[in-house]
């Protein structure tokens, strides 16, 4: 059961975390953000008014995150015990490494082809 729950846990709480990291990360999500509303516009060809209001829109949205995985840590604090929850942000923390090694295999792997079709 504890097994399951801390799957489940983890299956929530990990992209949350990924995409509502605030500080260091700040303008990774901004750029992000930026990147997202300008495919909708190659896509849809949006108006000014309308990649603002998406703008707008994907903010609250990510603020919106970031409480609820607040208001996840904090129940998940008054569920596990001590020993669970810190077990619990381990297990995060070497989830979060292994993505950012993939992620930056991915970026090495793309800048590789880019100068190998560019020779």
């Amino acid at each position: 059961m504890n097994k399951k729950l801390i799957g489940i846990v983890l299956a929530l709480a990990f992209p949350l975390a990924v995409t509502a990291n605030p500080g260091e990360h700040k303008h990774d999500h901004e750029q992000y953000r930026a990147k997202k509303i300008e495919r909708l516009d190659k896509e849809l060809s949006l108006t000014d008014d309308q990649k603002s209001r998406i703008d707008t829109l994907f903010k609250q949205n990510g603020e919106k995150f970031k409480a609820i995985r607040e208001e996840t840590q904090s129940q998940l604090k008054t569920i596990l015990t001590p020993e669970q929850y810190s077990k619990l942000q381990e297990l995060k923390q070497r989830r979060q490494e292994q993505w950012h090694k993939k992620h930056q295999e991915k970026l090495q792997e793309r800048k590789q082809e880019q100068s190998g079709t560019t020779q």
